[in-house]
């Protein structure tokens, strides 16, 4: 591994140079960098993109560097930056020299550069325009820039306010995640992060302003927003940046919620009479007439929640997700609220949504191929299955192969499943309604299916879907007119469905929970119930 960053050297020594005020500062920048990610590699870590991690580790070590040079005291008199005023600014006040350092860290990184090197470092014009490749012209424009901002800022001294980070941001996704699970490992954990894209959503702003409007100094600011255009959560156009994808508020959910309980409502027969028709086919069949009861309950629900899913989105034109640079492909969509925000009638209503629409995982155990295809619901199973049991990563990567294990007698060793998997087997019983055990055995507590099975379950589920469309197409199709959201007039991004996605968010869960209500849907379940389905072929 060590050889393989060595490899990187040269480009990380030019960009090291292109940042620094020195070759010997920049040289100690690289010997850092190395040293630190020699150091990770010890620790057992693995660096699965070296460039990527190098640059950016140098660039968090520079920043670094930068911050602790303007936590001390400047090595330059004050009134050597000649437009501020003599009588506002004292040299001999430690006050104006924290002043000084705090306004600097606000400025955008190209003028805090040039002030950097220009009064506190004291290279010439011309050793700054060769240093960072720009003419002089613009280095001395760069410097007039600065000593204005700063000479604004003592003129109307900039107002004592703490760090603003207002609310948070839950970021999801369709499609298939990046190589280090973008989007939503971009902005998980990071309020800051997930409060610049809030305020970047409304309008483009510059990382000085964006900066400013949470109140954290932009030499913070500037890595992170480099990191979400990178990850293309971003997008930067005209020295700005501005949020790339839509951002729900909980109102907007929320004004529309009983409008489609009671669409729902209303028309209940109609729905029912063609889901009702839906579980009898599925009763007949060779693959639902021969389940045990409760694996066969859990398929009747996944294929009414993929038959009404299929209505739901019917209507829309479903785009390819655009390939990413991660290496994923996939949409995103955010939930933004406010600080202090009482969710509870927010929560109250996404009991009755579908959480995360049809997720589909993978794996291979031998000469067979395994596709496990589910639904997260709050009607007879639990989602905590997503927060804990064995974890995100490890339930999508070894799931679909551990159950098959189970299922077929197999030794878990010829799937490779992870320690982690193992040691969760009680708590993927108790909550997942995946697995039982009984008499001490371990057994599989959901539909299995062969892929020809399935494929005659899907026929089932698009002649339902079909049914449903032509009943009722044309008055939901009433319903939605003028039901999408807004949108900021810059954003172009955003497929036409997800306008859509708050007025439809509770249509299938709707129907479903008024079967329940009325006994006509899980009457005799007292178990979790998930509607999942393992699906598995030859290859």
């Amino acid at each position: 591994m060590t050889d393989r960053l060595l490899v990187y050297y040269d480009d990380l020594r030019r960009l090291a140079e292109s940042k620094c005020a020195s070759r010997e500062e920049a040289e100690d920048l690289v010997s850092e960098t190395f040293l630190a990610a020699y150091a990770y590699i010890r620790r057992g870590g693995v660096i699965e993109y070296p460039k990527t991690y190098l640059a950016n580790t140098l660039m968090h070590k520079r920043n670094s560097l930068l911050r602790k040079a303007y936590r001390r005291p400047p090595v330059v008199s004050l009134d050597t930056l000649e437009a501020v005023p003599e009588d506002i600014v004292d040299e001999s006040s430690d006050e104006d020299a924290a002043e000084l350092r705090r306004r600097i860290l606000y400025l955008s990184e190209t003028t805090r550069e040039v002030l950097i090197r220009h009064y506190f470092n004291g290279y010439s014009i011309a050793d700054i325009a060769k240093q960072i490749g720009i003419p002089a012209g613009t280095v001395k424009s760069r410097l007039s820039a600065g000593r204005e901002k700063i000479k604004e800022g003592w003129m109307k001294p900039m107002p004592e306010k703490k760090t603003c980070i207002p609310g948070f941001l839950n970021v999801s996704y369709s499609g298939s995640d990046g190589a280090n699970h973008e989007p939503t490992s971009l902005v998980e954990g990071d309020r800051i992060a997930q409060n610049l894209l809030i305020t970047a959503y409304d309008r483009p702003l510059s990382v000085a302003e964006l900066a400013a409007a949470v109140s954290i100094p932009t030499v913070y600011v500037e890595p992170i927003v480099r990191r979400l255009v990178d990850g293309e959560l971003m997008a930067a156009a005209g020295g700005k940046v501005y949020t790339d994808f839509v951002i729900f508020k909980p109102e907007d959910f929320l004004s529309r919620f009983d409008a489609q309980l009671a669409f729902v409502h209303e028309r209940f027969n109609r729905f029912w009479s063609v889901l009702a028709d839906v579980l009898a086919e599925i009763g007949a069949s060779d693959f639902g007439g021969t389940l045990s009861v409760r694996p066969k309950r859990k398929l009747e629900r996944y294929a009414l929640l993929r038959a009404l899913q299929g209505f739901q989105l019917g209507f829309f034109e479903l785009p390819s997700a655009p390939a990413r640079r991660d290496g994923g492909s996939w949409i995103a969509m955010g939930r933004a609220f406010p600080g202090g925000y009482d969710d509870s009638a927010y929560c109250s209503a996404n009991e009755y949504a579908v959480q995360g629409g049809h997720r589909t995982s993978g794996g291979c155990v031998g000469e067979v191929r395994l596709q496990l295809c589910e639904f997260d619901t709050t009607l007879w199973d639990n989602p905590a299955r997503w927060a804990g049991s064995c974890g995100f990563d490890v339930y999508f990567r070894e799931m679909p192969a551990f159950l098959w294990c189970v299922y077929r007698g197999v030794p878990v060793e010829k799937a490779r499943i992870s320690s982690t998997m193992l040691e969760s087997i009680d708590r993927l019983i108790d909550r997942t309604g995946l697995l039982a055990r009984e008499d001490g055995v371990l057994r599989v507590d959901i539909p299995v299916l062969s892929r020809a099975d399935y494929t005659a379950l899907e026929r089932i589920i698009v002649r339902g879907r079909d049914r449903l469309k032509a009943g009722l197409g044309t008055e939901y199709r009433a319903f939605l007119k003028g039901q999408q959201i807004g949108l900021p007039g810059h954003l172009r991004s955003v497929p036409p469905y997800c306008r859509f996605l708050p007025a439809t968010e509770y249509l299938v869960m709707a129907v479903l929970r008024e079967a329940y209500e009325k006994r006509l849907h899980l009457a005799d379940v007292d178990y979790c119930c998930p509607p999942v389905v393992l699906v598995c072929d030859e290859i």
